[in-house]
């Protein structure tokens, strides 16, 4: 990643978090479809949000992919019903 220091690189997890959230899913149901729980997914959103120094999901989500934190090759996940 060219321009984006160490300590804001995403793991693999924070990204397929934000990926997901990034769809419009909500915490319940990136937990349903990472088989995790849910204040799991709420922190992983937090640890970006601090790593990005955003205000709010929004914010994160636009700063994410402004800066081209997301691969563009994001795995492909199923949503969950």
């Amino acid at each position: 990643m060219f321009g984006v220091s160490e300590s804001l690189r995403l793991t693999s997890r924070e990204a397929e978090v934000v990926t997901l959230v990034a769809r419009g899913l909500s915490a319940k149901e990136v937990a349903l479809t990472l088989a995790i729980a849910p204040c799991t997914v709420e922190r992983h959103v937090e640890n970006v949000r601090l790593k990005t120094q955003t205000r709010n999901r929004v914010h994160m989500i636009a700063h994410v992919l402004q800066n081209g934190m997301l691969s563009s090759e994001a795995p492909s996940i199923a949503k969950v019903a």
